[in-house]
């Protein structure tokens, strides 16, 4: 009989609630893995502009989503603002390739500040600009043209591309060079124009800048196009330096070319406009180009006007501080008007389904050529004075076509020349003036640039605006920083068209006032307001400025804000400005934030916002970005009703740091250590130490105990500790990341934007601070610790405890150094400051004897208090004249030199200089002066020398060990149970060099093997043993200790082109020395280069170079040994004779394993991996050419792997047969679907637990973080570990227990009865 009795409530509620619990906590899948996948990596995403910054911005609207309003894309460059302005000097192809400047374009989202799309717009073989800092020319123009809402690039290398201004899409892609020669305009002939085409050019740009002419504004082309029309854009060719220009023709559609090129001397005769020897312009060039109506009404093409011009050489031109710089000249009297009109392809006009016209040219005419004239007697000086053709720019006039104006800046930059009321089609202008610069500001010292803002205001209100808004910026030269102070201008359009209501003749200069003014406040000393940027937005009638609080003494306490004004004119700014009176503005109420830079932490005296740029402009308010000195960019928002009754509600949307993108060095900070004071804590001046001190008074300790305790049972302590063995909270998280190690403070120094930024990589990569550096700096250094930093000792001698550093920065030229005038004398500034707060300590600028060759760091290992010009971290600094320093110059840091010149167990303290031009490696130690008067207390003893010679082979690269690298075995266990013994030497320096193009071609492929050089080095690094009939040995190898023998080089070996050297940097002595071939891009070819990145990990050196002859990247691996030890060498009663210390001047050189192996990716740079006692086995770290970061297990790249069959020894000790080609997993992948960019460092640091690095990658525009376990997570719970679910499980048994016991209980009662 089945028995129908229900089951107990209680049994049913266990039921169901585990039930549940299960439903609840199920998507727990990925838990256990929840590291590996990358949960708690970031990349922070930059612009990529370099050290050049943002100077191109434009902006556009993304097509709206559903019910929500489109947002605004800011795109941006580092190629000038104005793509057709002539560039003042050239580009240094010198440089290496990859070690220029950045050629990127990017686009971010207005309100977000998310960077939408990056892009590089230069070609791969593109050449490089050797120049850094303020010298560096744009290596490309960039272009963005509304109507077909495309960005334009055109690189130095002469390739045209046309972006996609919403995903970055690659449009089309068009060789300029190979259009012009190939079968569709032939390589020679005449042009339309009559002009000779270039039958060859040897370069696209002939190593200028390049250059862009597209719709002046990107304004509309042709208003009987509607919408949709666009000018066509040219780009600029030129043979060679110096050389009179071409112009090609695109179509913006599609980058087809348009007829022939144009010839700019050609074009100049044709308007009969002669070269002046006066100015000496001789050189024939493309200045700009402008829209125009047809000149007649049965023309069915458009028509365009181009600006052509005679051109001088490079001028000098005052500068600040009485510097001189070269600049461009020319004169309006040498320019002419060149009217071409287009001619539509007869199959491509038509709608492109977007109800636009899509037009597509054909070819050209040149209708005419007219000289540029002013018809005013009274404005002849305009047009004889010279102008920087850089600063010349184009207003062309809101309602007519033909009609436009030119400003530029006069050699003397004290004047403004301009030209108004130029009809385009005659070349006539009525009238000019030159603006003095006291009439425009009255602190300007030089002015600096113009301007045009017509492109930034809402094309809603364009079409009744009669103003022009122009902004001009000039220099004041008397802070220690020049300061950049603009200035906001208006120009009426009625002056460009001359509507009869101006008078364009001698009564002209009576209406200047009206015609073109400064807009300032209304009220008294508003003329002599200092603004570092300001914008106005017409629409809106607002103007926001940024400047610095000028009211506060503290530098460091300094804010960078922002301020609002409105117009005080009833009426539009941009539809009022001959009203008889001055246009004014005064300050407006504002809501919200406006602090651009809260402070100017290590900034200089002067403005720390360089530009600022509108990005949108409505009837609502403005949408900026600012843009600071070290590329910070902060976006704001301004919204406020036009009548001026309300505040203005200002809202900061976004900033980002752009000095992340190019990282040049970072240290890994322990956020650990950081101390609360549990006293009162009045006194905020003392450092962690002292605070530590105090902190462990026994008062102190029972009153912190007692905080604690109150917490726990009233605080919620009790609470939060039990809710957190259910869930890991955020809080929870953070605690456990101090506790084991996670939460660091990665502090990043950028030498090119002269500016350190601190990141705290707890809380993906947030900016905890940043500092900016000396801006005339030519170098940046950060120094920290020992000279041999332990990791193993985390709080003293530079671990990653110990938060105090320096910062050196080099100013080759110096004006003041305590308060004395050193123009022609090297200093160095230095600055002493917490890493973790950013906190500075003490700074000072101190002179130098000459350039400085090697930084050595010391530490002193006393406690002291920060006093004035004293520094616990210590920097011997050597020079070039052999002499010493010591920064801080003072008693105490000399002692911590002595300290280690007499440091028990070691020789003394050495030093090692590398002269890159000469090729001598210098071995030195420091040592006491004898000198009476101890102006010089330390002198330099050379110990050994090794010379590289430079007509033989140049140096490209060197590499140090780990710094603080944690050893767990001085030797390898073999399968055998033999041991190998490791060599450390903590002075080994690997010197990376490659042969000379002259020495290359010296010894090419001999085609005889019984031909012998006559080159002895050329023999000695060949690597053959000398007879023919045995098997050639591999290049650079030789038996430990020896010189590789000299040889003949066999038939149709290509010559060894890359050397690796290992060099002891204390006897200055070679230790090992490796050859490659096949390691240039053309063994012969002059200016080859290449790149190696290599890393030195315990006693392995790895490096990778691309091999052109098998098109790979080769990986190559040296291990260094000091020998073997048997298995019955080492016993209870038998040990052999070891030395207990390494001294690099008595030990024998190492015997060195190698294997090659092939990775099918580009290798931009390497890194290992780092954990806390170094048992974990390492992973090696490869940054690639497809922007992604792999990792590979050491034991794959074991050069002890074998070529044959594995034996059982070998296979117990883990040892794989030898494969040629490394594999690369998406397992092993630290980057995941992260995009990271021309990564050219890695670095790792340790956590508290064993199995956890933190790995950070920098150098390109992208920074990322990733935390990998290179032996898996074996000591901690991943963070996604579902503690919810184990506590249930672990409660419902309990309960279920409880409920079966009772059960039980119940049954046994009943049965006892029964």
């Amino acid at each position: 009989m089945v028995s129908t009795k229900p089951l107990p409530t209680d049994s049913i509620l266990c039921f169901l609630t585990v039930l549940a619990a299960l439903l609840l906590f199920s998507p727990c899948a990925d838990a256990m893995h929840a590291d590996e996948v990358g949960v708690n990596d970031f990349v922070l995403r930059t612009a990529g502009h370099g050290a050049r910054g943002i100077r191109f911005a434009r902006s556009c609207r993304l097509p709206p989503r559903g019910s929500s309003d489109s947002d605004s894309i800011w795109i941006t460059s580092e190629s000038n603002e104005y793509p057709a302005a002539v560039s003042d000097g050239h580009i240094d192809h010198a440089g290496t390739h990859g070690n220029g400047g950045s050629c990127s374009i990017a686009a971010r989202n207005a309100t977000s500040g998310e960077v939408l799309w990056r892009v590089d717009a230069c070609s791969s073989s593109s050449r490089r600009s050797g120049n850094t800092g303020k010298g560096i020319l744009p290596r490309h123009a960039t272009l963005f043209l509304s109507g077909t809402n495309t960005v334009y690039s055109y690189d130095d290398n002469g390739i045209l591309r046309g972006w996609n201004g919403e995903n970055g899409s690659l449009l089309f892609d068009v060789d300029v060079l190979s259009s012009i020669t190939g079968e569709n305009n032939g390589a020679g002939g005449e042009s339309d124009d009559g002009s000779s085409v270039i039958g060859s050019f040897t370069s696209a740009l002939g190593g200028e800048s390049p250059r862009l002419l597209g719709e002046s504004l990107g304004g509309k082309f042709d208003k009987n196009l509607k919408e949709g029309g666009s000018a066509p854009i040219g780009a600029i060719l030129t043979s060679k330096s110096g050389q009179d220009e071409n112009l090609i023709l695109h179509n913006p559609q599609n980058g087809t070319p348009i007829g022939k090129p144009l010839s700019a001397k050609t074009l100049l005769g044709k308007a009969k406009v002669s070269a002046s020897k006066k100015f000496k312009l001789e050189r024939a060039r493309f200045l700009d180009m402008a829209t125009s109506s047809s000149s007649s009404p049965d023309w069915k093409g458009s028509s365009i006007a181009i600006l052509v011009g005679w051109s001088g050489v490079q001028n000098d031109v005052p500068s600040v501080k009485g510097e001189k710089i070269s600049k461009t000249i020319g004169s309006y009297s040498n320019m002419a008007w060149i009217h071409v009109q287009l001619t539509p392809s007869s199959n491509e006009i038509g709608n492109n389904g977007n109800n636009d016209i899509d037009v597509s040219y054909g070819n050209y005419q040149v209708i005419n050529a007219s000289p540029l004239k002013i018809t005013d007697s009274t404005s002849s000086s305009v047009t004889s004075t010279p102008l920087i053709l850089s600063s010349l720019r184009i207003v062309p006039s809101i309602t007519s076509f033909s009609n436009l104006a030119l400003l530029a800046i006069a050699p003397s930059t004290y004047e403004v020349a301009m030209i108004t009321h130029i009809d385009i089609t005659s070349g006539k202008g009525m009238g000019g003036k030159l603006w003095q610069m006291d009439g425009l500001h009255p602190y300007w010292r030089f002015i600096s640039s113009i301007h045009i803002m017509d492109h930034a205001t809402s094309t809603e209100t364009s079409g009744s605006q009669t103003n022009h808004i122009i902004k001009i910026a000039g220099i004041d030269d008397r802070y220690p920083t020049p300061r950049r102070i603009e200035s906001l201008f208006l120009l009426s359009d009625r002056a460009i068209i001359n509507s009869g209501e101006i008078p364009l003749d001698s009564s002209y200069a009576k209406e200047n006032k009206k015609i073109f003014h400064r807009v300032y406040g209304s009220s008294k000393g508003d003329e002599e307001a200092l603004y570092d940027a300001l914008t106005t937005c017409p629409s809106a009638g607002l103007v926001v400025t940024a400047s610095v609080e000028e009211d506060i003494t503290d530098l460091t306490k300094k804010e960078t804000m922002a301020s609002i004004f409105r117009f005080n004119e009833e009426t539009n700014v941009a539809t009022t400005l001959l009203s008889g009176k001055r246009v004014t503005w005064s300050n407006q109420a504002k809501e919200g934030d406006v602090t651009i830079i809260p402070s100017s932490r290590g900034g200089t005296e002067g403005g720390l916002v360089e530009y600022s740029h509108l990005v949108d402009c409505d009837e609502k308010g403005m949408t900026l970005v600012f843009v600071s000195r070290g590329g910070m960019t902060v976006g704001f928002r301004f919204d406020g009703s036009s009548d001026g009754d309300s505040a203005v509600v200002t809202t900061k949307l976004w900033n980002s740091e752009e000095a992340l993108g190019s990282v040049s060095s970072a240290v890994f900070l322990d956020e650990t250590h950081v101390i609360e004071d549990v006293s009162d804590g009045t006194n905020q001046s003392e450092d962690e130490e002292e605070v530590a001190l105090r902190n462990l008074q026994f008062s102190n300790r029972i009153q912190a105990q007692m905080i604690s305790l109150k917490n726990f049972f009233f605080g919620g302590g009790m609470l939060s500790s039990l809710a957190s063995m259910a869930l890991l909270s955020d809080e929870k998280k953070a605690e456990r990341d101090i506790a084991f190690g996670f939460a660091k403070v990665s502090v990043m120094l950028s030498d090119a934007m002269h500016r350190i930024i601190a990141l705290d990589t707890a809380k993906k990569g947030r900016v905890v601070w940043s500092m900016n550096l000396h801006p005339e700096a030519s170098w940046h250094k950060i120094v920290r610790g020992g000279q041999f930093m332990s990791l193993s000792d985390p709080h003293g001698n530079g671990g990653v405890h110990d938060h105090e550093m320096m910062t050196l920065s080099y100013l080759p030229f110096s004006s003041g150094v305590a308060g004395k005038s050193l123009e022609s004398t090297a200093a160095m500034q230095w600055k002493c400051f917490d890493g973790t707060s950013g906190r500075v300590f003490s700074e000072k600028i101190v002179p130098m004897p000459s350039e400085v060759t090697q930084i050595v760091p010391l530490r002193s290992s006393i406690h002291h208090s920060h006093d004035a010009n004293e520094c616990r971290q210590v920097v011997v600094l050597v020079h070039a004249d052999n002499s010493v320093s010591v920064v801080p110059d003072t008693a105490r840091s000399h002692s911590v030199v002595d300290e280690a010149i007499s440091a028990t167990g070691r020789n003394g303290l050495f030093v090692h200089t590398l002269n890159r031009q000469s090729g001598e490696f210098r071995a030195l130690r420091v040592a006491r002066t004898t000198a009476i008067d101890g102006s010089h207390p330390f002198e330099l003893v050379t110990v050994g020398t090794t010379i590289f010679d430079p007509n033989q082979e140049s140096i490209i690269d060197v590499s140090y060990p780990q710094r603080g690298e944690v050893i767990q075995s001085p030797s390898t266990v073999l399968g055998d149970d033999a041991l190998l013994l490791k060599y450390l030497n903590p002075h080994l320096v690997a010197i990376v060099t490659e042969a000379t193009a002259s020495f290359l071609s010296s010894v090419a492929t001999i085609s005889d093997e019984n031909d012998q050089s006559s080159d002895g080095f050329y023999n000695a690094l060949a690597g053959s043993d000398g007879t023919g009939g045995q098997k050639r040995k591999p290049l650079g190898v030789s038996k430990p200790g020896s010189d590789a023998p000299p040889a003949t080089l066999t038939a149709n070996v290509a010559p060894p082109s890359l050397f690796v050297t290992l060099i002891d940097s204390v006897s200055g002595q070679i230790l090992h020395r490796v050859s490659h071939s096949h390691a240039n891009e053309s063994d012969i070819a002059a200016g080859a280069s290449t790149t190696v990145p290599m890393v030195i990990s315990e006693n392995w050196i790895v490096y990778a170079y691309f091999n052109h002859r098998t098109r790979r990247t080769d990986v190559g691996v040296l291990s260094l040994h000091e020998g073997m030890i048997d298995k019955n060498g080492l016993t209870a009663f038998n040990s052999p004779e070891q030395e207990l210390t390494f001294s690099s001047l008595e030990a024998a050189k190492p015997i060195v394993l190698s294997k090659t192996y092939g990775l099918g990716k580009v290798v931009t740079a390497l890194g290992v991996t780092t954990t806390k006692a170094g048992i974990s086995s390492k992973q090696f770290l490869f940054a690639t050419g497809n922007d992604q970061v792999i990792s590979i297990d050491r034991r794959l790249l074991d050069p002890r792997r074998p070529k044959g069959e594995v034996k059982e020894s070998e296979k117990s000790e883990g040892l794989m047969s030898y494969s040629p080609l490394l594999p690369i997993t998406p397992l092993r992948t630290p980057s995941h679907v992260y995009e990271v960019s021309s990564v050219k460092s890695i670095t790792s640091t340790s956590a508290n637990v064993e199995s956890q690095s933190l790995v950070l990658s920098f150098g390109g525009p992208d920074v990322f973080f990733t935390r990998l376990a290179p032996s898996k997570g074996f000591d901690l719970l991943p963070d996604d570990f579902n503690r919810g679910l184990l506590t249930i499980v672990l409660v419902a048994l309990i309960v279920l227990l409880n409920i079966i016991q009772r059960l039980n209980g119940r049954k046994i009662v009943v049965t006892a009865w029964a």
